[in-house]
């Protein structure tokens, strides 16, 4: 059963071929920063990748155009953002790049911003308390993959588009989805841990919120990868919430549990450095050979101080800031794509040091050039 939209199904055969390389390397292209650096075709994060075992699913709505002139209205527009909630670092600093993207909008956008406080229920209520205020369009990230559905649908039948902000959902009737390939993520830190391992040793696997979108696609391509190497064992895989306390709180009891692991694959850096603490006050980094992580802060800057070997998947705060201008466009009756890919930074731990702002506290996450009046942490 697919879970998720933008996921390859479980049990698909994956096929060897000679032609990873090249796919991989027009991947990394798409995925980095105009005008950035792309990682080469055969490293990743600093390090030699192994021989793959599999092959990069395609997007399945990549180079679908949506026809938006049945939204095109006469501005100002009112644009809400129906998040779940701001339960972590990256939450509240995706809400500064949304009114970021406001702001570079010069008085076209009135926004509206609803807190779901990580509730399903109180999300879809939100949307239901939107749609009666008439709004033009809703950025939705998603508290669960499938819950959401049916008031993305309504909110579409009642004309009013939908942008669905890095969280995949189990439904396609959005307008756009706003992707950072958090499926393909997955399978970059697989490969990247099983590389380092060189494809002997033992795992653990660091989820973050059990239902939501982001966490399902990422957990389950990374284990994907893995279970091709039948010298790494999964050990287990816990769920951090994205947050660092809930990942120490994780790990003590894995630790005890388990005498030797060889790596720690968390989808995220945020909580990524909570299992980092349990670590080091065990007196057990010097045993993992592998780490992943993002663009929190927290997470650059233990890389950029201990040189731990970590893979960086970025998770861009800034997709926020890109769905109000696509909303914008939307609503101007411009052809969009269903799948917006949105730009990452190339970061391995060879550069790190060029990212992370050691000044700032661990909350901060990489804003792809946030002005400092919208940066939470930045001194004004």
């Amino acid at each position: 059963m697919t879970r998720s939209i933008m996921r390859v199904r479980k049990g698909s055969k994956w096929r060897r071929t000679p032609k990873w390389a090249t796919a991989l390397a027009a991947l990394l292209l798409g995925l980095a920063w105009a005008g950035g650096g792309v990682a080469s075709a055969t490293t990743h994060g600093g390090h030699k990748a192994a021989q793959p075992k599999i092959t990069l699913p395609k997007e399945p709505f990549l180079g679908v155009t949506v026809n938006t002139s049945k939204f095109k209205k006469k501005p100002p527009y009112t644009i809400a953002f129906a998040d779940a909630g701001l339960t972590n670092s990256f939450l509240v600093m995706e809400y500064a790049e949304f009114k970021w993207g406001v702001g570079s909008e010069h008085g076209l956008v009135k926004p509206i911003f609803t807190n779901a406080e990580a509730t399903v229920t109180k999300q879809i209520g939100d949307i239901d308390s939107l749609l009666t205020q008439h709004v033009d369009a809703i950025i939705l990230n998603a508290t669960d993959a499938s819950a959401l559905c049916p008031s993305i649908t309504k909110a579409e039948s009642q004309g009013v588009p939908v942008f669905v902000v890095e969280r995949a959902v189990n439904c396609s009737t959005y307008t756009e989805f706003l992707n950072d390939r958090d499926d393909q993520d997955g399978y970059l830190q697989g490969e990247f841990v099983a590389s380092r391992l060189h494809g002997k040793g033992n795992v653990v696997v660091v989820g973050g919120h059990q239902g939501n979108g982001a966490t399902e696609q990422e957990v389950d391509a990374g284990e994907s990868v893995l279970k091709h190497y039948p010298g790494i064992h999964i050990l287990t895989t816990i769920f951090a919430t994205y947050t660092p306390s809930k990942c120490e709180q994780e790990m003590r009891p894995v630790l005890a549990r388990y005498p030797s692991i060889q790596a720690i694959e968390s989808i995220s850096g945020n909580q990524g450095i909570g299992c980092y603490n349990a670590v080091k006050q065990a007196g057990r980094v010097s045993q993992i050979k592998a780490w992943t992580g993002d663009t929190a802060n927290a997470w650059m800057k233990v890389v950029a101080r201990t040189h731990i070997a970590s893979d960086f998947t970025p998770i861009p705060v800034k997709v926020a800031y890109y769905a109000v201008r696509q909303a914008v466009k939307a609503l101007e009756g411009k052809p969009i794509p269903k799948d917006f890919i949105v730009p990452k930074p190339n970061i391995t731990s060879a550069n790190v040091q060029h990212f992370a702002r050691m000044n700032y506290p661990t909350g901060w996450w990489y804003t792809g050039g946030m002005p400092c009046s919208y940066t939470p942490y930045c001194k004004k």
